[in-house]
């Protein structure tokens, strides 16, 4: 079978710190507050009266009918923003769409069953009485069963909007669906399923009724941000398989997935094995070692399980390493954004690897400096015990 280099290159990032990687970069450096009050929501987010929220993008700004704003969750208009400034710039070189581009979306769904035919009766047998109705409604019918639709809606627009009937797939609802997006969708590339591979993440809206979530699956006290994050995986210049520096006559700079690695571990102690194992598959995969790493993006986990489990993981993985990489999360910027985050450390590295630089945690303020190693090694740790580590290359300096 033939297989392809692939290049990762065109990020876009929407954040409460701006829309471009470099917004979000600086947004860090400065210590800039980026919290809004949450009295737009319709209730009081728990403990906080701020969080990282974007604003909700119109019909102007997606570039679509508002008919589309009606037919979709806040979730779904996000992605379809990140997908437009991801795609502007590929759009500038030559034409975008068609069977060869595919679409790779992790997305913040929560899966629930189906209403049980004993409350649906129920349903039909007081469809006279609006407030009975109400009342069953507000016992039988799983909070999050509105956003059931998210994964054919986001997919659907984004599609019809651009144009992409190539391969794709949508993988919800935890954090570890960005990273599987990214994965897949530069397999699809490399194994020539598709020419490009739009891939993209997007946060869940930030809502009372996330926090029922949240706090089933062990929420830490970290604040909830909104967001979306998107990258194109596509066919290198032919060539040699190697990192891949600017694309000619885009002014866009590109790298690679050089590897991944994904494990399951489903309780605190077997995570953390997960993890090791997850890292290790993707170093070997990237012909690399722990030496080798020169920035660690682990994912804002918001439950302590998932914090010790990456810690615990990180400590055994570079435990020889003669100078341990640095680690750094966008959180302080970004809040914590579910599904999007882990791709957003992927942007935030691509733009790292471009310019040889990476983000370093100094007590409270964070600071610039060198980047070491060409190679940067991002983590998603799911809730439910799902998890993925890739590694970005970058070209040598």
């Amino acid at each position: 079978m033939t297989t392809h280099d692939v290049r990762l290159t065109a990020p876009g990032l929407l954040t409460a710190a701006g829309t471009d990687p470099g917004d979000l970069w600086e947004a860090l450096v400065a210590g800039k507050d980026t919290r809004r009050p949450t009295e737009a929501l319709a209730g009081p987010w728990p403990e906080f009266d701020t969080a990282y929220l974007v604003d909700d993008p119109d019909a102007a700004t997606l570039g679509v009918h508002r008919r589309v704003l009606r037919t979709s969750e806040k979730q779904a208009r996000m992605a379809l923003h990140g997908a437009r400034l991801a795609l502007a710039g590929p759009a500038e070189r030559g034409p975008v769409g068609g069977p060869g581009w595919g679409l790779y979306l992790g997305l913040p769904t929560v899966d629930e069953e189906l209403l049980r035919f004993g409350a649906l009766d129920r349903l039909h047998k007081a469809a006279g009485s609006p407030a009975e109705v109400a009342a069953l409604y507000g016992r039988e019918v799983p909070p999050f069963s509105g956003l059931s639709h998210l994964n054919s809606t986001a997919a659907a627009h984004i599609s019809a909007v651009f144009g992409l009937t190539g391969a794709m797939a949508a993988y919800s609802p935890f954090s570890d669906a960005g990273l599987t997006a990214l994965i897949d969708g530069a397999l699809s590339v490399a194994e020539g399923e598709n020419e490009a591979a739009l891939v993209g993440a997007v946060s869940p809206k930030v809502h009372p009724l996330l926090f029922a979530q949240y706090e089933e699956l062990g929420w830490n006290g970290a604040v909830p941000g909104e967001g979306a994050a998107f990258l194109l995986a596509e066919r290198a210049a032919d060539g040699p398989v190697g990192p891949v520096g600017p694309v000619a006559g885009s002014g866009a700079l590109g790298a690679r997935l050089a590897g991944y690695g994904r494990a399951f571990g489903a309780g605190p102690q077997d995570r953390a094995e997960a993890l090791v194992e997850a890292v290790h598959a993707a170093l070997e995969t990237a012909g690399t070692d722990a030496a080798g790493i020169g920035w660690v993006l682990p994912d804002a986990a918001w439950t302590a399980d998932g914090a010790r489990a990456q810690d615990a993981a990180l400590d055994r993985v570079f435990a020889g390493a003669a100078d341990r990489p640095a680690r750094f999360t966008s959180e302080p910027a970004t809040g914590v954004l579910g599904p999007a985050h882990p791709l957003a450390h992927a942007v935030l590295a691509l733009h790292g690897l471009a310019a040889g630089r990476r983000l370093v945690a100094d007590g409270d303020a964070v600071r610039e400096e060198a980047l070491p190693a060409p190679r940067a090694l991002v983590l998603a740790c799911g809730a439910r015990g799902q998890v993925c580590a890739v590694v970005l290359e970058g070209a040598e300096k």
